[in-house]
């Protein structure tokens, strides 16, 4: 388990954590890579209407 270990320890600025999404990003196949953005394009406006709406109501 070397890699998960590289994952975990990497340092967890900014920087670091684009550069462990970009490792995670990598080692996915590019069938599931392409499924993922598809699930994302069709969810994502809804999720993020979700998440605005939550938003404008807890400041009432």
């Amino acid at each position: 388990m070397p890699r998960l270990r590289h994952l975990v320890y990497r340092r967890m600025g900014p920087f670091g954590l684009v550069l462990t999404a970009v490792d995670i990003w990598r080692r996915i196949p590019p069938k599931h890579r392409k499924r993922i953005l598809a699930e994302a394009r069709r969810h994502g406006p809804r999720l993020a209407r979700a998440a605005r709406q939550r938003r404008t109501s807890g400041r009432r």
